[in-house]
């Protein structure tokens, strides 16, 4: 197995371990069981700070974090992070991209918001990074980010492909340094993210008629 491989498997195992404890507590908050829910907690900080060499991550009070965070009964259930994405192009058949804070572009994207649709979430993350008014017409893909390549938090992104409706371009003074549309194949770098399958995503579905949506198979 690959260093890289190796790297995102005992991300993804950190993740799990992580999230049973947290449940486990939010079911099982005092005796045997607890005292076992935190052991795991211990256990997958030591491992999270370990593959995380150089940023001075404090297992001990990482662990504290995520037993603090630990919620009650269904509400602590732990699950995956989920986020939305907008895939715009303009009339010039060129697609919408922003610059994020950190210097990277990515198309127009955010945490998913308790009280909205999925499509209400992404229309909203469009109007506030860019000033543009969007529909979203189809699911284009729902993108698994540890199946992407990222050993970050473990988050499904639903990315939809939007009409362009009007508005003018205003960016966002906290969330976006800079936007503008661009050819496909001209995109600005560097580029946010590991996960690249959404630039082929974006060419089937506005240029090849694709309507299928895509999901990571098992």
């Amino acid at each position: 197995m690959a260093a890289d491989d190796l790297i995102l498997e005992l991300a993804r195992f950190v993740e799990r371990v992580a999230a049973i404890g947290r449940t486990g507590l939010a079911f099982q908050p005092h005796g045997y069981d607890a005292e076992r829910y935190e052991s795991l907690l211990q256990e997958a900080a030591r491992i999270h700070a370990a593959l995380a060499a150089g940023a001075e991550l404090d297992a001990a009070a990482l662990a504290a974090r995520w037993r603090a965070a630990a919620g009650a009964g269904y509400d602590g259930y732990v699950t995956a992070g989920v986020g939305c994405g907008a895939i715009v192009f303009n009339e010039r058949d060129e697609l919408l991209m922003i610059q994020r804070p950190g210097g990277r572009w990515w198309y127009p994207t955010g945490f998913c918001d308790v009280g909205e649709s999925p499509a209400e979430n992404v229309a909203r993350e469009v109007a506030e990074e860019t000033g543009l008014a969007v529909t979203p017409t189809r699911l284009l893909g729902v993108i698994d980010s540890l199946k992407a390549g990222s050993p970050m938090r473990h988050i499904y992104s639903m990315l939809f492909y939007c009409r362009l409706d009007g508005g003018a371009l205003r960016l966002h003074p906290l969330e976006t340094l800079d936007a503008g549309f661009f050819p496909l194949e001209r995109l600005p770098e560097p580029l946010h993210g590991y996960d690249r399958k959404w630039i082929r995503l974006a060419r089937e579905f506005h240029f090849e008629g694709r309507v299928e949506t895509y999901f990571d198979p098992l």
